[in-house]
């Protein structure tokens, strides 16, 4: 019991510290970024849509990582939910 208001402490800790650090991020990208993708998105895509070039060529990798934390982020959740008997 002791250990997992440990490891709860810390990852409150951590997950403050690093929201306290990207506080001041900006939300929308530079106009020169944003500008790039809009005039270049169908010669290095060859699509059609420049949201989907986006999310599915230029940010791919982004996307498969969030989805891989998200798994073993909620297999974390699951396996310390268990119940285990400490007899």
């Amino acid at each position: 019991m002791k250990r997992r208001i440990i490891t709860l402490i810390f990852a409150t800790t951590l997950a403050g510290l690093v929201l306290f650090v990207n506080l001041d991020a900006p939300l929308v990208a530079a106009p020169e970024i944003a500008r790039f993708y809009l005039d270049h998105f169908n010669t290095d895509t060859h699509t059609q849509n420049a949201i989907a070039a986006i999310y599915l060529n230029y940010r791919v990798f982004d996307s498969i990582f969030e989805t891989l934390i998200l798994l073993v982020s909620v297999s974390a959740v699951v396996n310390l939910s268990w119940r285990r008997s400490d007899d």
